[in-house]
């Protein structure tokens, strides 16, 4: 009956136990040790243990260090930016883990345990069933340990509206005490922020924001409503667009019929539109911009009368 128990408990964590769980269900220190010897279970830390037949994953290794460190652990750093679906762990990575009091835990084989002096923001959320630290936390954290990491994080967060821009720099300013490690790379990437100022709606539009951004192009819009229809990004006041052509944009012939009645709308209302695919994008970045350059000066825009950043605002 016991192990009927112990088998539902599992289930619901990754095939894990710990032996303070096993005592309330009335499981003895004599029969954990049985257990084990029998092939039962399989130790993970002490006091925290996996059923026979749940393999060992990253998800697995993160919550027997939190039951490991008495429950009171969270996901912090790389580890908290794979539960966000930002990062992808290396072989054998180290699980991150913060103690939200410094004097508290102990060391862990294969976990790095995390005792931060900032402590603002530490109350954490549940993702997949694990206590992890929150969407800019984990970002701030993440710019101590990896600060190289820090703008393809991000960007993967944003694209996910997992955070913004408004929510990274209130974080910046609230966790800004002399000292603090992983504010640097935040501030520096808020500082030449490579992204328009509305969310993404792809992985194409952020590469095509960070390309314009790279070759000091004026400010531009995104997802512009014009009439009926709505434009990918341009410049409302050169009436320049930019469509991105991306993978299953126009896979059927009503799609084809719909971005030509699109394009007719807009060359009548005096807009230029000049398209894209992520190969020219990514393969050649100068021919993308020199094409949108032509099309912005031959609606009078230049580099001097129109300096980088003043469209958009």
């Amino acid at each position: 009956m016991h192990l009927a128990h112990l088998q539902d408990l599992a289930n619901t964590q990754n095939g894990l136990v710990s032996l303070d769980q096993a005592r309330a269900l009335g499981i003895s220190s004599r029969k954990w040790s049985r257990l084990h010897a029998s092939g039962h279970l399989q130790h993970r830390h002490n006091g925290v243990s996996s059923l026979f037949g749940f393999p060992s994953t990253y998800d697995q290794r993160t919550l027997a260090a939190t039951l490991a460190l008495g429950g009171v652990g969270i996901a912090s750093h790389r580890t908290a930016a794979y539960f966000w679906s930002a990062w992808t762990p290396g072989v054998d990575e180290p699980i991150d883990i913060i103690i939200p009091d410094r004097g508290g835990g102990r060391s862990l084989t294969g976990v790095n345990v995390h005792r931060p002096r900032d402590r603002h923001d530490i109350a954490p959320i549940r993702l997949s069933g694990v206590r992890v630290t929150t969407a800019t936390r984990t970002l701030l954290d993440l710019g101590a340990i990896a600060p190289h990491a820090i703008p393809s994080v991000t960007e993967r967060m944003l694209i996910a509206g997992s955070t913004t821009r408004e929510h990274l720099r209130r974080a910046v300013a609230l966790h800004s005490e002399r000292g603090r490690a992983g504010i640097g790379p935040m501030r520096k990437l808020l500082e030449s922020w490579p992204y328009a100022d509305r969310p993404a709606d792809s992985v194409f539009e952020l590469r095509m924001d960070r390309l314009l951004m790279k070759h000091q192009m004026p400010r531009h819009q995104t997802q512009i409503e014009v009439g009926p229809f709505r434009i990918d990004l341009g410049w409302p006041e050169f009436k320049v667009a930019g469509e991105l052509d991306g993978w299953g944009k126009y896979e059927r012939l009503a799609q084809f019929r719909d971005q030509a009645r699109r394009d007719s709308y807009l060359q009548i209302a005096g807009w230029i539109v000049v398209h894209f695919t992520w190969h020219e994008v990514t393969r050649s970045p100068r021919r993308v911009i020199h094409e949108m350059q032509r099309a912005l000066r031959s609606r009078g825009w230049s580099p001097i009368h129109h300096p980088h950043g003043v469209l958009g605002r």
